[in-house]
């Protein structure tokens, strides 16, 4: 799943100290955007990880419709490498959703942010940036969902390659459903990687806004 990630922006942060006494908003929004982004680690570090295994699978898939059921012993070990990917895949989207759900529950501190904002403004300004992330996740849940959609239809088109008794149109038909909830993983993965560029876009306007204000 290619998938775009925010960028904190650490121009502030060298300003910070160790005690947050007398911090600006804008420091305090640095922050709890840098918790934020430190939580998704886990899910940036397995991107690469993932790519290259759905890589793998997909050659590997391709090479199996190549094959015939006569050639079953070669069939069998082809599925079963291929169903090893699928496992390994889906333990990365583990770990990767994991790690959202931290950053997720990061969010918690722009709420104290906005509480100690003084200004109604300045208030806003953070509202705006905490929505952006919550719709953000709310499309990675439903990314997420489309996506294991998409590996059970896979995983049933891996077994049935070594169904003897399945036929060549119910194959075909089970191609179909996986091309088919592809588009849809497709089209999820764009919404969230349009929410994460207006996510990015709302936070550098609520840092402009600070800074005027400041």
């Amino acid at each position: 799943m290619k998938k775009l990630i925010f960028v904190v922006p650490f121009m502030s942060l060298l300003l910070l100290s160790a005690c947050s006494f007398g911090e600006s908003t804008q420091e305090k929004l640095s922050d709890a955007l840098t918790e934020i982004y430190e939580a998704e680690e886990g899910y940036r570090e397995v991107q690469t990880s993932l790519k290259e295994t759905e890589l793998k699978e997909q050659g590997n898939f391709q090479s199996m419709m190549e094959l015939t059921q006569d050639q079953k012993e070669e069939l069998s070990a082809q599925v079963d490498a291929t169903a090893n990917l699928l496992e390994e895949r889906m333990t990365l989207v583990e770990k990767e959703k994991d790690s959202i759900s931290k950053a997720k529950d990061k969010l918690t501190k722009l709420e104290s942010v906005i509480s100690d904002a003084k200004e109604e403004s300045e208030k806003e300004s953070i509202r705006s940036v905490e929505d952006a992330f919550k719709n953000r996740y709310d499309s990675y849940d439903k990314l997420v969902e489309q996506y294991n959609s998409l590996a059970s239809l896979q995983d049933a088109l891996y077994n049935m390659l070594l169904d003897e008794e399945a036929d060549v149109s119910k194959i075909q038909e089970q191609v179909a459903e996986v091309n088919k909830q592809n588009e849809a993983v497709q089209q999820a993965v764009q919404e969230f990687n349009d929410l994460t560029k207006q996510l990015n876009e709302v936070k550098d306007q609520a840092f402009s806004t600070l800074q005027k204000e400041e």
